[in-house]
């Protein structure tokens, strides 16, 4: 009888564990299933957004996702020339970025990082833009240095056509993980995030401007107010960001005008709060911003969307997906 009732105490105290355990996993926000974004449909949005997860590049038309290329490592695509996408194909050791059709055909790759001497002499390469008239394109890439291989930070920069090497545009902060996001500006110049350390050792992401190659550039934003990810309006005349203003929690969209002539940006309006937001993009009327965030803390992030200018209406388009927050969506027309 003994017996029995110790093993009746045991199985009531596994039970009891199990259940616990499975309902701190209900409790989570990311209990959810994942879907593939092709096994769902969402509200259709006015032409084609280009979105990432799991390594697959997936198209948005008209309600429907379509996946374009397989599960093998592509990241951040961006808008290439006639109609065609830019993109990474991330690998163990390096990474290089491609030329694709829209149906994710390779057309051209673009660069070649990994290096047949070792593998410290690898490279990555991210973040790929071209400029408005799809004449030059901008990515951040890291700079080896030979003598110590931990100063790995990126550097921003700029290939031109028909040129058979890179040309350097930024001086990142070492240790910091260097300069990323570059916006190419219409008249010259790019816009990116650009990371410091202070005195007290804290990393501070701010938005930078430079008008030239290896020139000094000038800050956009403060420090302290931790703003990066910029994405520009196509008539240039807006740049929405991304600020944590010491959060570490969430992290708010921000607009701003800004003004080319000057290369300054007037006082940034809040469209969004209280969210952890991620990679900002605008429509092709500048009307309407795409952003990734979580649907509830912990969660994984998703398609939503915001106006630009007046009162924010920030509207989730997916709910069970599990986008990839460093690629930004690519919203283009048609």
């Amino acid at each position: 009888m003994r017996w029995l009732i110790g093993a009746g105490l045991v199985l009531a105290m596994l039970a009891f564990g199990i259940g616990v355990y499975h309902a701190a996993g209900y409790f989570k926000a990311d209990h959810a299933v994942v879907h593939r974004p092709n096994e769902i449909s969402a509200p259709a949005l006015p032409g084609t957004i280009y979105v990432v997860q799991s390594g697959a590049v997936y198209r948005f038309q008209h309600g429907s996702f379509t996946q374009i290329t397989a599960e093998d490592g592509w990241m951040q695509p961006a808008a290439g020339p006639s109609g065609q996408l830019v993109v990474v194909r991330r690998q163990n050791n390096f990474s290089d970025l491609y030329l694709i059709s829209t149906g994710g055909r390779r057309l051209a790759q673009l660069t070649r990082n990994a290096s047949s001497a070792s593998v410290e002499s690898n490279h990555w390469s991210f973040y790929p833009r071209f400029t408005p008239d799809a004449g030059t394109f901008f990515f951040a890439s890291d700079q080896k240095d030979p003598y110590n291989p931990y100063l790995v930070d990126m550097a921003i920069y700029a290939v031109d056509p028909g040129a058979n090497r890179a040309v350097q545009w930024t001086s990142p902060n070492e240790y910091t993980g260097g300069d990323v996001n570059p916006v190419p500006l219409r008249g010259g110049g790019v816009l990116y995030t650009k990371y410091s350390i202070d005195d007290s050792f804290k990393v501070h992401s701010q938005v930078w401007v430079q008008k030239r190659p290896r020139s000094a550039g000038q800050a956009l934003t403060a420090p302290e107010v931790g703003c990066g990810q910029p994405a520009m309006s196509p008539d240039q005349k807006l740049v929405a960001m991304v600020c944590t203003k010491g959060s570490t929690l969430s992290a708010e969209l921000d607009v701003a005008s800004f003004d080319s002539a000057t290369l300054t940006i007037g006082s940034p309006a809040t469209l969004v709060s209280g969210q952890m937001v991620a990679s900002p993009a605008f429509s092709p009327d500048g009307a309407t911003i795409a952003y990734l965030a979580p649907a509830s803390p912990g969660g994984h992030f998703q398609l939503w969307t915001v106006g630009s200018s007046g009162p924010a209406s920030a509207r989730a388009i997916t709910t069970d997906l599990g986008l990839d927050s460093t690629s930004a969506p690519v919203w283009v027309g048609g």
